[in-house]
């Protein structure tokens, strides 16, 4: 199993939540490698936390709450 970094599923998860992105412009604020990028999209997917229709990538309902929640632990403890 590979390993995954929770800095960068949450940069993904918190740039979808500002909505729906192109592949292009979410692997560029990743800061990823673009085979790491989307090695992070497929295991996103496969959470059903985010979802890509024609190149745009979007949170499902599962990554809305997950986000949300993300942002809001961030708001609170960390004074983002």
């Amino acid at each position: 199993m590979a390993k995954y970094d929770i800095d960068v599923i949450a940069r993904i998860l918190l740039a979808l939540l500002e909505g729906p992105a192109k592949r292009t412009s979410l692997y560029y604020r990743s800061r990823l490698s673009y085979p790491r990028f989307l090695q992070y999209l497929s295991f996103l997917e496969e959470r059903g936390l985010v979802a890509e229709r024609d190149g745009v990538v979007m949170l499902t309902e599962r990554g809305m709450k997950a986000a949300t929640e993300l942002d809001r632990i961030f708001d609170e403890y960390l004074d983002f």
